[in-house]
């Protein structure tokens, strides 16, 4: 059996080892994919300050055209 997932939308683990001193404006982007850089903002700043045990994602989507787009960071508590 093989399933489909219909999902254009990618998520890239961050170490956040990686981006101890990332600062507001700096530019990230996953390894691969160049042509999607992504702009930190103070918002993902305050997501991974008020998240200090959760995982760090970097999130990339496939636009229609088959280009990719970083359309932010994101966090994931683990239970």
């Amino acid at each position: 059996m093989v399933y489909e997932i219909g999902s254009s939308t990618m998520l890239f683990e961050v170490d956040r080892a990686s981006i101890v001193d990332i600062s507001v404006g700096d530019i990230i982007h996953a390894r691969g994919f160049h042509d999607a850089p992504y702009t930190w903002k103070q918002q993902d700043s305050q997501f991974i300050e008020s998240n200090p045990d959760a995982k760090v994602f970097l999130k990339i989507r496939r636009d229609t055209d088959g280009t990719y787009e970083a359309s932010g960071v994101t966090v994931i508590t683990e239970n």
